[in-house]
């Protein structure tokens, strides 16, 4: 087991615990915070940092894919979820990304999905993960993209918490997770 799998995997593991203490009282919880700081926003992009660093650290190990699907897939999937990742911490800020209460965005990517943040994160983890094809960086990425999955479902039941009446209105034009990107409902 490698040192970038180790920190990964620990990273992960962290956001993890510090999710399902959130997922037991829905907009109370450690995440995402009621009131954010530069602590919060210092162990958020701290830990989902280490998780990346931790991917790319396994590098270099033996691939178990072959060449075109790590390349041909692989390639397409992290830069188009790092575009969207990029596109949607813009759009929110610094803060909103980092646990300060921003409301509910609805406005660029919020408009196609609630979370086109963790989307742009898991497609781009996904496609990082391929690109590397070895055991411990598709076993990073696995863990990682379901811990992001379950952790945009936490943070949705935590604005819906807080903002039911805002939250019902935008949940029901607007897609959970992935965009439609059809006028017809």
């Amino acid at each position: 087991m490698s040192a970038g799998l180790i920190l990964g995997l620990s990273a992960t593991g962290i956001w993890a615990v510090i999710l399902v203490l959130s997922d037991r009282a829905p907009g109370h919880g450690p995440w995402p915070p009621r009131k954010g700081n530069l602590l919060t926003a210092l162990w958020a992009w701290g830990l989902t940092t280490l998780i990346y660093v931790g991917l790319v650290q396994t590098w270099g190990q033996d691939p178990v894919l072959p060449m075109p699907l790590r390349w041909g897939l692989g390639l397409p999937l992290a830069v188009a979820g790092s575009l969207m990742h990029t596109w949607a911490t813009a759009m929110l800020g610094l803060k909103g990304t980092s646990g300060w209460d921003v409301g509910i965005a609805t406005k660029g990517p919020y408009a196609l999905c609630r979370h086109p943040q963790y989307l742009g994160q898991i497609v781009s983890i996904a496609g990082l993960a391929l690109i590397i094809g070895s055991p411990e960086a598709l076993t990073l990425g696995l863990a990682a993209c379901v811990m992001l999955g379950y952790g945009s479902r936490v943070e949705d039941r935590a604005i819906q918490s807080r903002y039911p009446d805002l939250y019902a209105a935008h949940s029901a034009k607007t897609q959970f997770l992935l965009p439609r990107f059809s006028s017809r409902s």
